[in-house]
């Protein structure tokens, strides 16, 4: 493959950054990787990131929040990654554009998927390639009300997402 084909394939598997075309409604999330992880008031499902390939240094991590009480999701890191931001993509107009996030609002009881096409952590300046299969250490960041500060760490799995976009065809990253 030439330089400019292994380029294009890292920036539809990146899958996180900007979208210059229409999401055709395939939002499943693979239910694979990792299992439910708790801690305190806070449980994790469904922790999943994209494999990236030499010369990618971004890719996305998606997972499912349910906290006990309200708090927020104000950041998170890993060794993995130099930088970690929660992102949000939606539709402007035609466009559907990506934007950073300093603090995402977690109901009591109510799950908030960070998946493809949405809410996601975007995992940037990445030292090396992160190959599928491969087993991440993520601390997630969050605040509660009164100020105070929750770190939970988690484990994310490199994988293809199963069904869905990438497999369909229809996500245009």
């Amino acid at each position: 493959m030439d330089k400019f084909a292994w380029v294009l394939v890292g920036a539809v598997a990146l899958g996180a950054c900007s979208d210059h075309g229409q999401h055709t409604g395939h939002d499943a999330v693979p239910q694979l990787g990792v299992a439910q992880q708790a801690q305190g008031d806070i449980t994790v499902t469904n922790a999943w990131l994209r494999p990236t390939i030499e010369g990618q240094d971004a890719t996305g991590g998606y997972l499912t929040i349910t906290a006990g009480q309200a708090m927020a999701l104000v950041g998170a890191s890993s060794p993995v990654a130099e930088i970690i931001e929660v992102h949000e993509m939606k539709m402007d107009g035609d466009v559907m554009r990506m934007r950073r996030v300093e603090k995402l609002n977690l109901e009591p009881g109510q799950p908030l998927a960070l998946k493809p096409g949405g809410y996601h952590l975007m995992m940037m300046a990445l030292p090396a390639p992160i190959p599928e299969g491969q087993e991440v250490d993520l601390v997630l960041n969050f605040e509660k009300p009164d100020g105070s500060k929750v770190d939970m760490p988690i484990k994310a799995k490199a994988l293809q997402q199963a069904g869905g976009m990438a497999a369909q065809g229809g996500h245009h990253h």
